[in-house]
């Protein structure tokens, strides 16, 4: 899927580039789950600041990430919205590297199968163009990262 297709991989999955000679090693690649919302805290860190403790921040520092001092990104849960509707939500399993993501609802592709939404111009988030799942359509992104194959209890037993 392509990009803003509610929470496909798609339309989330995207590479980032940072640079900074003499305090990031050059040609790492990362490949953990990380949001724009690290962008925020990540900058207030590096100015000095401290984010507000009033509120919860959802994002956290890359800092330690971009630098190798942890491996792992700190969200175990990301949670996937199309406007004020959930869509998706993925779980980076803890010390197992597998990240598992459930969609309770999906856009319906017009025309059928072209895995975008040519005909409205933007996939909807709600109404008749979206799908629910009940039960959510589960997908282990770390051997299907296209999504291609929902789980069901008699191919994931776990």
């Amino acid at each position: 899927g392509g990009k803003g297709m509610g929470g496909w991989e798609g339309g989330i999955r995207v590479p980032g580039i940072v640079r900074w000679p003499g305090v990031l090693a050059a040609g790492t690649v990362i490949d953990e789950p990380t949001s724009l919302m690290d962008i925020y805290p990540t900058v207030v860190h590096l100015a000095g600041g401290a984010v507000p403790q009033d509120r919860v921040i959802d994002g956290h520092n890359l800092l330690p990430l971009l630098q190798g001092t942890v491996q792992h990104s700190g969200h175990e849960f990301m949670f996937h919205y199309c406007g004020v509707f959930l869509h998706a939500v993925r779980w980076h399993q803890k010390d197992s590297g597998t990240v598992w993501k459930a969609h309770y609802a999906t856009p319906v592709f017009q025309p059928e199968g072209s895995g975008a939404c040519f005909r409205r111009g933007i996939c909807p988030c709600f109404g008749d163009g979206v799908t629910h799942h009940d039960p959510p359509l589960l997908f282990n992104l770390s051997q299907d990262p296209s999504e291609a194959n929902p789980l069901s209890a008699d191919t994931e037993p776990l």
